[in-house]
Formats: structure tokens, C-alpha cells, sequence
């Protein structure tokens, strides 16, 4: 017991280099987290990207999702005298790094090996194989672009000693003492069972998502022509309402608002889109990263492309439902002419396979991540 206390008076840091919401900060490390009084979150977004990157993200977003207790650091100077400040006897969190290792002016990496306390990385996801049988073509493409960037753009990682990695699922799996078996943060467990009166839109709005104002000054329309694709969706609703005597509910990201509701009249939930996709018969969707929960509730997903999208996102949203659900996905447009039927098909057994490979290993005890983390920090000779 006097261990637990003591670490209660730690401090717990948890390094960003990009910028973030609430929500997103939220979905992995919750308020009920049972250290996050003893959270610090730092962050260097002000040295990986320019004002107007900065300005331009957080432009669109609520200002109840902007983080208010997060130390940004806008020099290497700063960060350095910073880091030499904290106590050997405190946690360091790397959340997400991936930008500031890949950055060669930024020498974080010899930072990051200073740090006198433990460090522990939260592992990013692992790229998810291909299913060449779906697709060859397509899933060919898609190994070459893999390797090619994984080869060109190296990000130092093995120059960072940590004294833990968490991972997520079988395949990442390692025999070090270091490496630790975690079940994803995207999972989410004890929600409710699946009702047959719902079904969930994963809505990914009309414009893109503010994270593309962090890469690019300038890019074309997301969606070619917004009303008569807001036509096209909702006439496919009301023939999938019809059909399967079901409510439609929209699910939007917490940190988005539409100022008027262009699914006439459906209801639009905020921040639930994990609940509501574990209670509904079936799920609609693009290729939004929340449809990970389907794989841990066996719910049936229907991915989406649209003649009004560009080649680029058709070909990423027929990629997601390929190999993450393995089923073909088809154009609105074809559903709405009757060339193409409803498949709610579900493949349970490669549900399975992608769930425990990439997600949740086998032998998880069903825990949220932040309750695995909150074990493992007692636990943990730190």
C-alpha cells in the first residue's frame, strides 16, 4: 500500500510533439484515469510546425476541446532545461513522437536519453497486412507505398532507450522485459449489448479533418459537390431506414459541431460514436478510425465511397473495408440506382483474426487501456 501512495505523488508526463484536443487526450487517458491528477502534458507542436499550421488546426474546434493545463514549449532551449528539472523518481509518457524523431534539425532523440526517470512509449499501431485475396492489385499498391516509406523515412526510434513499450495485439508481441502487452486504446469494453432498432452513420463531416491544415497550405475539396451529395446520403438513409425499420443516428466527433443539421432531422450524437456503433445492428461509415470498435462488438460495417470523392479516398476507404472487414465497399451512387444490395454480411472468424493481431492479443484480460495502464503503474518496479 505504501508503494501505491508514493507513486500517487509522482508526476506522470506525457509528451505530445503535435497538436491536440480534449478528446483525443480523453480517449486514451479518461478523467477516471486513476493518476490523472498526477498528469503533466507537454508539449512541442510550437517547434514541429509553423503559427499559422497551429492557428488553422485549432481554428474549427470548440473552445471547451482546446486544452487549457498543456506546457508548450517554443524553443529546444526551454524543453532542455525543462527536461533536466524532472525527478528521477517520476514517469515519462511519450504519447505520440513519430514527428519530433523524424525531425533531424531537432535532435529530441538526445533528449529524450537524458531523462532521468523511467520512460515508458505508448506504442503506435502497427500497419495492418494486407488481404491480397480481397484485392491483389490494390493491396500490392498499397505494400510497395508501405516499404518505401518505412525505408526513406527512418525516425530514430532505435536511438531512444525506453524502459517500456506498450503494444497492442499478437503480432506485436515481443520475449523482452520491456515490452508490454497492452489492449488498444481504441477499443472501448463494458458497453451496451447491440439493439435492433439502431443503426450508426460514422460521420466524418463535409470538410477535412483540421489535422490536414498541420501537412498542407493548400488542397482540394474534400467532397466535389456538397449538396447534391447531402441529397444522395440522405435519400440512402431513408431507403436503409425503410428497409430495415431502423433509426439512423448520426455519431460526430466531439470535437466538430455542424451549425445546422443536414441529415433531415436524424439525430446527431457528439463524442459517443464508440457506444453507439457497440448497440447497433449495423454500421455505415467511411473510413474513420473509431470503426475499430465494430471488430470488439462484431457489429457489421458498410463502408462507403461516392462518385463526389477524390480516386485518393475511394481507393483508402475501399482499402480500410478490405482489410479490416474483409468485404468489398461500393458507391453510394449504386446503392441509391439499386445496382449494388446491402451486404451486412459479418466474416466473424477474420473479425477475430484483426481484433486479437493488431488490437487486443488473446490472453487480454477485457480491461480498458487505462485501467491496464493504471495496474501496470502500480505493479511496475518504477
Amino acid at each position: 500500500m505504501k508503494k501505491n501512495k508514493k507513486l500517487k505523488k509522482r508526476k506522470i508526463y506525457l509528451y505530445l510533439d503535435s497538436p491536440v484536443t480534449k478528446y483525443q487526450i480523453n480517449n486514451i487517458l479518461p478523467r477516471d484515469f486513476e493518476f490523472y491528477k498526477d498528469l503533466v502534458f507537454i508539449n512541442t507542436s510550437h517547434l514541429n510546425y509553423k503559427k499559422k499550421q497551429l492557428r488553422n488546426f485549432y481554428k474549427k474546434i470548440p473552445n471547451n476541446e482546446i486544452p487549457k493545463n498543456m506546457i508548450n514549449f517554443k524553443n529546444l532551449n526551454e524543453l532542455s532545461i525543462f527536461i533536466n528539472k524532472i525527478n528521477k523518481n517520476d514517469i515519462f509518457m511519450f504519447l505520440n513522437n513519430q514527428l519530433s524523431l523524424k525531425n533531424s534539425k531537432f535532435g529530441i532523440f538526445q533528449l529524450f536519453n537524458i531523462i532521468k526517470c523511467k520512460k515508458i512509449l505508448i506504442s503506435e499501431h502497427s500497419w495492418i497486412f494486407p488481404n491480397l485475396q480481397k484485392n491483389f492489385f490494390l493491396n500490392i499498391f498499397r505494400t510497395i507505398k508501405f516499404i518505401i516509406h518505412k525505408f526513406f523515412f527512418s525516425n530514430h526510434l532505435e536511438k531512444t532507450q525506453f524502459n517500456h513499450v506498450l503494444t497492442f495485439g499478437e503480432l506485436n508481441k515481443k520475449k523482452e522485459n520491456k515490452y508490454l502487452d497492452f489492449p488498444s486504446f481504441w477499443i472501448k469494453f463494458n458497453l451496451k449489448k447491440r439493439q435492433k432498432s439502431l443503426i450508426t452513420y460514422v460521420d466524418e463531416s463535409f470538410d477535412h479533418s483540421n489535422d490536414i491544415y498541420l501537412f498542407r497550405d493548400k488542397f482540394k475539396k474534400k467532397i466535389n459537390n456538397r449538396s447534391l451529395y447531402i441529397r444522395k446520403l440522405n435519400y440512402f438513409f431513408s431507403q436503409v431506414e425503410n428497409k430495415y425499420r431502423c433509426k439512423i443516428i448520426i455519431c460526430c466527433k466531439k470535437r466538430f459541431r455542424y451549425k445546422k443539421n443536414y441529415f433531415d432531422g436524424r439525430k446527431i450524437v457528439y463524442g459517443k460514436t464508440h457506444e453507439y456503433i457497440s448497440k447497433s445492428k449495423f454500421v455505415i461509415g467511411h473510413k474513420s478510425d473509431a470503426l475499430f470498435q465494430a471488430l470488439y462488438s462484431k457489429t457489421p460495417v458498410v463502408l462507403l465511397k461516392s462518385k463526389e470523392f477524390k480516386l485518393t479516398r475511394n481507393l483508402a476507404i475501399s482499402s480500410r473495408s478490405i482489410n479490416l472487414f474483409n468485404k468489398k465497399s461500393e458507391f453510394l451512387e449504386d446503392y441509391n440506382s439499386k445496382k449494388e444490395e446491402l451486404d451486412i454480411s459479418l466474416d466473424k472468424a477474420y473479425y477475430k483474426k484483426i481484433l486479437n493481431n493488431y488490437f487486443i492479443s488473446k490472453n487480454q484480460i477485457q480491461q480498458n487501456f487505462h485501467e491496464k495502464l493504471t495496474n501496470g503503474l502500480k505493479k511496475l518496479s518504477l
